[in-house]
């Protein structure tokens, strides 16, 4: 039973951490946090998790999924109602809870510190795009199941990740390992120097995959058949509720948001296939990125960890990838592999190795050449040597 639960956690601490938003002070922002770390130390402590038993009910972890759009939704709306100060109860959120609870919470938001508030829109993201990010992204790959695309769309539209859906399944999952792909990182780069570059080519990357549909159909850019303009539309309209109930800070809030979940997302791809690299048109392979089998961050992240068979296959549901563990691992699991990208000298130290032994071990021969160009482009010389 706990094999189907356990997809159902992320949903309801999103939902958790939604109503402790309402508490103000540390609470907005000690959950997150604890969230994250939390992750990255129990990966440490379990084993990890290595089976590929079938599910014979599907259906149950299809519900775990569709959860996590209005847990996602759930946190957004706490987060515009804590932008708010004085009187302001966006959707009279507030007198309904201390009507429930006796608790005063808009005299406990107006009381919380402004640092705490910055500390909140931080750390929150992370979670945030481990919800409804990643089950989003699930759901934008099965293009088969019109509800499913439509639903995995909504929500990644909620942080304005209106490109991502568009580049991801039907550019990132081409251009992987190569130059062409956003999320593939260079060997030397920090996360700091990916990031813009990533965002740019995800978005440029999106448009013309998107124009390039509708040249097929006969279609105009600027028509209601644009998949971006429609996203972008539904992603104004959320921004609008944020202004109805916050005002201009419940906007700033919500784009905060954005842009962080935004670097968030592009911090995992980071971690999932730093330096990785493929001769274009070639097919892709395991081992064209980096796995990861650590029982704790595979719930959290609906078995996206198992990064090598969802790259080497896109259309499997996550409960049936299979752990592939004999390909290239990241480093220390999937969440202290993202922390420490923070801190480039501690990533650089890490990752080295794992780099160096997939040269020797996973690299075909022309990879291996590339892999001496780009280590040379790296300027680390314990690569280059």
């Amino acid at each position: 039973m706990f094999r189907y639960l356990r997809f159902f956690i992320t949903p309801a601490t999103m939902l958790l951490m939604a109503a402790g938003l309402f508490a103000g002070g540390f609470w907005l922002w000690l959950p997150a946090l604890t969230f994250v770390f939390g992750i990255a130390l129990l990966d440490q402590f379990f084993a990890q998790d290595s089976k590929d038993a079938p599910y014979r009910h599907p259906w149950v972890l299809d519900l775990a999924l569709y959860a996590s759009t209005p847990a996602a939704v759930a946190i957004f709306v706490a987060l515009f109602w804590v932008a708010g100060s004085g009187a302001q109860d966006g959707l009279g959120l507030g007198a309904w809870i201390e009507r429930l609870t006796g608790v005063d919470v808009i005299a406990r938001r107006n009381a919380t510190p402004w640092y705490d508030d910055v500390l909140m829109l931080l750390i929150i993201a992370i979670p945030i795009t481990g919800a409804g990010g990643l089950a989003g992204h699930e759901l934008t790959h099965r293009t088969w199941r019109p509800f499913d695309l439509w639903l995995g769309r909504l929500t990644m539209a909620l942080n304005w990740g209106i490109a991502f859906p568009i580049e991801h399944v039907y550019g990132h999952h081409s251009y992987v390992g190569t130059p062409k792909d956003p999320a593939t990182a260079a060997r030397g780069d920090s996360i700091y120097a990916h990031i813009p570059k990533a965002m740019y080519r995800t978005i440029v990357n999106a448009w013309e995959i998107e124009l390039a549909r509708l040249d097929k159909l006969g279609k105009r850019p600027w028509s209601p058949s644009n998949a971006l303009l429609r996203m972008g539309l539904f992603a104004a309209s959320f921004t609008l509720l944020a202004y109805l109930m916050s005002g201009w800070l419940g906007v700033i809030f919500h784009l905060c948001i954005c842009v962080l979940t935004k670097v968030v997302l592009e911090i995992l791809n980071y971690v999932e296939h730093y330096g990785m690299l493929r001769v274009p048109g070639e097919p892709v392979q395991p081992r064209h990125s980096w796995n990861c089998n650590h029982a704790i961050s595979t719930i959290f992240t609906y078995n996206l960890t198992r990064h090598s068979h969802h790259h080497a296959d896109a259309q499997v549901p996550f409960q049936d990838l299979r752990a592939y563990p004999e390909q290239p691992e990241m480093p220390g699991g999937f969440m202290a592999a993202y922390v420490s990208s923070f801190i480039p000298p501690l990533w650089r130290r890490r990752i080295t190795p794992k780099l160096i032994q997939w040269d020797r071990y996973y690299a075909s021969a022309d990879e291996q050449q590339l892999a001496r160009s780009a280590n040379h482009l790296s300027n680390w010389p314990e690569l280059i040597a």
